[in-house]
């Protein structure tokens, strides 16, 4: 079992809309709505791979049991905590095909309480015993502890679990007190946790090497385009990418997170697990929807991906 954790869950809106611009009205002939955030887009990435998953995290209100109708209408396994007061959050992303442009508007969240935070850490420490990886995914909502991932990832630990850590600004840097087995910042994410310049030839490998010293086992930081860089104490791998006609970023490292953590529970040796990883990110972003991915893509992809040992 792998369980994702997402604590700001939301409910996505996509829309395509060419020639979008600002003081102008936009007639959406089409748009999407799906469960969101990014430990759901992993677990529903996680499903098609064929690894068995339950998501977590918190909802709230009509919004989140529309995110619980949705995924269970995805045969996705969802054990959620449902908070008091608020609703679940919406994200909306506006992609413009014609300028290639993609634009977000995302909420904050409801806030979590105590009686909620500690309904929270009760459900991680049941559902780690049965999972081999526990996936912590995204920002924290108002009313969560700064340092809340490593406390999460302590107890996960505890309890026999391998932890993923995907998180940014704060919530990362705290979140690696907690040892994680795996940290997949994006280059920007990585690059601010470190304090420099994303610019630098070499911001990618100073980077890891500083998550590294902060607690993380193994560091893959996503560049986009350019593959990915892969460290750990004893090697380092560069992970490069086939030209591929993208259409959407959006869940594109949610997914990779996926892939990782998939082959890793299915025993795969380090460079054929960023070679999934990698092939499962690019295909997500062959699609609008985030964390959908199709099985012959990844494959496919996977041909044209190479690991190389630096």
């Amino acid at each position: 079992m792998i369980t994702t954790v997402t604590l700001n869950a939301a409910v996505d809106k996509i829309y395509t809309v060419a020639g979008f611009g600002l003081n102008a009205v936009h007639r959406i002939e089409g748009g999407l709505t799906v469960p969101g955030g990014k430990g759901v887009n992993a677990a529903r990435v996680i499903r098609t791979l064929g690894q068995p998953v339950r998501a977590t995290g918190f909802v709230a209100g009509h919004t989140g049991r529309l995110l619980i109708d949705g995924l269970s209408a995805e045969g996705v396994s969802a054990d959620f905590i449902e908070t008091a007061y608020g609703e679940t959050r919406l994200a909306i992303t506006v992609l413009d095909p014609a300028a290639r442009t993609q634009t977000e508007l995302i909420e904050s969240g409801p806030t979590v309480g105590p009686l909620e935070l500690a309904a929270l850490r009760r459900k991680i420490a049941t559902l780690a015993e049965d999972s081999a990886w526990v996936v912590l995914s995204g920002s924290l909502p108002p009313g969560c502890p700064s340092d809340l991932y490593a406390e999460l990832c302590t107890l996960a630990k505890e309890r026999g679990a391998r932890v993923a850590l995907d998180a940014s600004g704060e919530a990362l840097r705290l979140g690696l007190r907690g040892k994680p087995d795996l940290v997949k910042p994006n280059e920007d994410e990585a690059a601010r946790f470190a304090g420099i310049d994303a610019t630098r030839p070499d911001a990618a490998e100073a980077a890891a090497s500083q998550l590294l010293e902060a607690g993380a086992q193994l560091a893959v930081i996503s560049l986009g385009a350019r593959g990915a860089l892969a460290v750990t104490r004893d090697a380092r791998y560069r992970v490069s990418l086939p030209d591929a006609d993208i259409v959407s970023a959006l869940g594109s490292g949610d997914a990779m997170v996926a892939g990782l953590v998939s082959g890793a529970v299915a025993g795969l040796e380090l460079p054929a697990m960023l070679r999934q990883g990698a092939a499962c990110g690019t295909a997500a972003a062959l699609h609008a929807m985030a964390g959908k991915i199709e099985l012959q893509d990844v494959e496919c992809l996977k041909q044209g991906i190479t690991v190389t040992l630096v």
